[in-house]
């Protein structure tokens, strides 16, 4: 009843409906506007550079012809190495202005990166179970995680490369006008086409195959999390090899898309040096031809090769800066758009705690259903749940009984109706109050790659050692821990696959207890545990449910024969209600035809095997 479906990573809204370059640059902007004070220091420090850089052609022009005329006798040496001194000066000006905005613009970048992938952290925690059923953990870790990295290439791209760029090419077109408006305005036109084809190809050309290629590099994401966290399956079905080939098939395709983006990027690259050549022939041929003086000449020809030299790598690199942030903008796609996801469930502004009580659920006129069904499993639902009454849920899979489970917890929104525990509507209160007041023990129990002690303690993380092994006791968790090598200080490995199923449920169990909730939720807290242990367990439980409201979900139904009342689900509705006894006598109940039906399978499978000889003796008798 999880309402999953069939949907491939690669295939989401993001996907479908691409964030435009404008919201990325915004949601970037965001965070920048969140410490004025360095961005300012860095806006500053790169105009600085830029005015400091466009006087180097000249300055270099000038020594040359200071030089030449100390040669010719025409000026004094102390000129000469006045005109060097300024050159020398203005290249250590450059590098310790750049020195000083690049030591700022880390310790903003670190602080940037720290809070966008903690917010995106944040955010993805709060969005429903739905929206985690549809995802796949692997492919929204690695979008959340590429998408902090492409703000880095993105942030170093537009600070440190293109802008101080184009403000150079800006500053040498003006300086060339000034100097020569023929030179400035040749200048200004060829730097136009440059970066006009330049932008044309990567957004057009380039940025399409840096989509399918960042799609393809999700899917491979998604391919490695969904195997490896599914090894034990893997293993138990021989399925290696099947594995294989299925990863092969999503890495080849990401191998051939990444192929075409990469010439693509080499195509690109091609036609902006054929355009450099002709940026640098043009200016060379406008200061030979408009000179006559060969001093003019010379100085003019220093001068162009100059700022040529300056500008080249700026240029050189800005269509590889443009495709650069082309690709950090699609790669902060996903991170944008798991930004401007609303959350599923959210609180209502101001909403209070919850302020937990006796234990009263109440569900009127409920109606829900899962947004990938045709029709709600929930329609005009209405279940009254007595302060600290037993509450059992039978009926077959896909009945409603864990979804019924969910709505208490309020890990969907219902469509219609309401819900309240204690006179509370479970949509009015925030979310985190409401669920510390309800412990939960699911069919399959996951726990973190942390000690059994913080496993057991995480919904009191200020417990005690003490109440902790308490809780191990009750839950009889505290005999196969203490046989370990490191106790509860033992790594349980990842969702805790180092422990068997039913040594994670009873750690699940321990938690429950030690949370101290007054509402109880047991989704087949029994089902992963043997004979014995479930009779040890089932006493534990008893205790546990003592004074406090339980809902149990149950397929073995000789566990719940103690439950004050049982509801049978079939298809979302309530057909029967009622105690155990009560129900057992109904004839033609579904209750009774249930309990029937697993008194047969236990009879069948205890059944002693007959011997051959003996089988043939009972059938002649």
């Amino acid at each position: 009843m999880s309402g999953a479906t069939d949907m491939p990573p690669a295939a989401n809204a993001a996907d479908e409906n691409p964030t435009a370059a404008r919201e990325v640059l915004a949601f970037v902007w965001g965070y920048w506007r969140a410490v004025p004070l360095r961005f300012a220091g860095m806006l500053l420090g790169t105009t600085l550079g830029v005015v400091l850089e466009v006087q180097i052609p000249r300055l270099s022009a000038d020594l040359v012809v200071v030089v030449e005329q100390l040669l010719r006798d025409a000026a004094a040496p102390a000129d000469a190495w006045r005109t060097a001194g300024w050159l020398l000066g203005v290249f250590g000006a450059v590098f310790l202005v750049k020195q000083l905005y690049l030591r700022n613009w880390m310790y903003l970048a670190s602080q940037v990166m720290q809070q966008l992938v903690a917010d995106g952290f944040r955010r993805v925690q709060r969005f429903s179970q739905e929206w985690h059923t549809n995802h796949f953990a692997g492919s929204t870790q690695r979008k959340i995680t590429r998408g902090m990295w492409a703000y880095d290439s993105l942030a170093d791209t537009l600070v440190i490369d293109l802008g101080p760029a184009l403000g150079l090419l800006v500053g040498f077109t003006i300086a060339m006008g000034l100097r020569d408006p023929a030179l400035g305005l040749y200048f200004g036109i060829a730097v136009s086409v440059f970066l006009a084809a330049s932008i044309a190809m990567s957004i057009h050309y380039v940025a399409p195959a840096n989509v399918l290629s960042n799609d393809a590099d999700t899917t491979v994401g998604g391919a490695l999390a969904d195997s490896i966290t599914c090894n034990t399956v893997v293993k138990s079905f021989g399925s290696e090899e099947r594995e294989d080939e299925r990863f092969h098939m999503a890495s080849q395709d990401w191998r051939l898309k990444s192929r075409r983006a990469w010439l693509r990027s080499m195509d690109a690259g091609a036609v902006q040096s054929v355009l450099l050549l002709c940026l640098l022939g043009g200016l060379l041929g406008i200061v030979l031809l408009r000179t006559e003086a060969a001093t003019d000449r010379v100085e003019g020809a220093v001068y162009v090769i100059a700022t040529y030299l300056v500008v080249h790598s700026y240029l050189r690199n800005i269509g590889w800066q443009v495709r650069n942030a082309q690709r950090a903008i699609n790669e902060l796609d996903d991170l944008v758009e798991i930004a401007r996801t609303e959350p599923q469930v959210e609180n209502v502004p101001a909403a209070p705690s919850f302020q937990p009580g006796p234990g009263a659920i109440d569900f009127d006129d409920v109606r829900f259903g899962y947004r990938n069904q045709p029709r709600p499993i929930f329609e005009k639902l209405c279940v009254h749940v007595r302060p600290g009454e037993k509450l059992a849920l039978v009926g077959e899979s896909g009945a409603g009984k864990s979804t019924f489970a969910k709505l208490v917890q309020r890990l969907y929104d219902i469509d219609a109706g309401r819900i309240s525990i204690d006179g509370q509507d479970v949509s009015q209160v925030t979310q985190e109050s409401l669920r510390t007041a309800i412990s939960v023990v699911p069919q399959e129990p996951i726990l973190f790659h942390r000690s059994l002690a913080e496993n057991i303690a995480y919904a009191r993380p200020g417990a005690s050692r003490d109440e902790v092994i308490r809780a191990a006791r009750q839950a009889h968790a505290h005999e196969f821990i203490d046989r370990l090598d490191h106790g509860y200080e033992t790594l349980v490995g990842e969702r805790g696959v180092k422990l068997s199923g039913g040594e994670r449920q009873r750690v699940a169990i321990a938690r429950a207890i030690l949370a101290d909730a007054p509402i109880l939720v047991l989704d087949e807290a029994t089902s992963s545990l043997d004979s014995l242990t479930e009779h040890l367990i089932q006493e534990a439980l008893t205790t546990l449910m003592r004074g406090r409201t339980a809902i149990v979900i149950a397929h073995r139904l000789s566990t719940i024969r103690q439950a004050d009342r049982i509801l049978v689900f079939d298809d979302g509705h309530i057909i029967e209600e009622g105690s155990h006894d009560e129900l057992v006598r109904r004839a033609g109940g579904r209750y009774r035809e249930l309990v029937q039906m697993q008194a047969f399978v236990v009879d069948a499978l205890e059944e002693p095997e007959v011997e051959p000889e003996a089988q043939d003796s009972r059938e002649s008798a």
